[in-house]
């Protein structure tokens, strides 16, 4: 039976990712196999994540509202993990990827700049959470690192980078 997404989590020690056989970090594209679930605020409920959990191969979670925090993120891989074993399957059976926005900037002071005008534009946007919070806006030598670091926080195998507008350029050169 399903957890409520907002369970306590547990202490971890270290990443829990089982599959060292999947990049920390990829360029966000869609699956080429298998079966995908995303789990973004329209489906995090019980049922979607018992279903996740029994016939995915990969498991897409995507910030919202529902999920606004690297603490959120960890809550539901630690539920999601809990319904994989409850149905018998091994967790190195699914592949967890967390899909990030991603801006890449020139340096620190346009990574600065950027976030800025991010968080003026989500101001005045009217939304109940902040979207800003759960972007990665960084140089591009430090947005792979800041990625992998992201990932290990939250338990998920991946972090796919959602490339956003000019940014979408660097994706030849962030993929290993």
């Amino acid at each position: 039976m399903a957890q409520p997404v907002l369970a306590p989590t547990r202490a971890t020690r270290g990443p829990s990712s089982t599959r060292p056989d999947v990049p920390r970090v990829e360029v966000a594209r869609p699956a080429p196999r298998g079966v995908e679930f995303l789990l973004d605020a329209a489906a995090l409920d019980p049922t979607t994540i018992a279903l996740a959990a029994a016939r995915a191969d990969v498991v897409r979670l995507v910030h919202s509202a529902a999920l606004p925090t690297p603490a959120a993120v960890r809550a539901l891989v630690s539920v999601l993990e809990d319904e994989i074993r409850a149905v018998g399957r091994d967790r190195a059976e699914v592949r967890v990827v967390l899909e990030v926005e991603t801006v890449v900037a020139a340096d620190e002071a346009d990574a600065a700049r950027r976030r800025t005008a991010v968080a003026y534009a989500e101001a005045f946007s009217g939304v109940t959470w902040s979207p800003s919070a759960t972007w990665l806006v960084a140089p591009r030598d430090r947005v792979l690192r800041d990625a992998a670091d992201l990932a290990a926080r939250t338990g998920v195998d991946t972090v796919a980078l959602a490339l956003v507008g000019s940014s979408a350029r660097h994706a030849g050169s962030l993929v290993r």
